[in-house]
């Protein structure tokens, strides 16, 4: 897969190449500590329901949902997904409006969540 993470003290760095980088319509993002609310692993189908119209990228109903889809929960809020066929994925929520939650099925998902929340600053 072409989805990277890279989690520092400061932030959270998401890159995207190969296939995955033409399918979300991003090369990657930098989201700051300080903007970052949780990372957690979940269920597809738990945070699916959120998922609002598809802007950028694809869609097919279980097989893959990547690139840029309103928010559902959020008004004016942006998701940015990178998911296919697994039933866990890493999600960041954020305090932002674009993205307000970012997706991805990526390998040490535990780990990399466990990582995030470590750094995530305490409110």
């Amino acid at each position: 897969m072409g989805v990277h993470v890279f989690v520092a003290d400061e932030a959270v760095d998401i890159t995207f190449d190969g296939a995955d980088r033409w399918l979300t319509f991003s090369s990657g993002m930098r989201l700051a500590m300080a903007d970052v609310v949780q990372a957690r692993v979940a269920p597809v189908a738990e945070v699916k329901p959120t998922l609002g119209w598809r802007l950028f990228g694809g869609y097919l109903p279980g097989r893959m949902a990547t690139g840029h889809f309103t928010d559902k929960e959020r008004d004016g809020g942006r998701q940015l997904w990178c998911v296919y066929r697994d039933d866990e994925v890493l999600v960041i929520d954020t305090r932002l409006e674009r993205p307000t939650r970012v997706v991805l099925q990526i390998e040490d998902r535990a780990t990399l969540a466990w990582l995030i929340n470590e750094r995530v600053p305490v409110s």
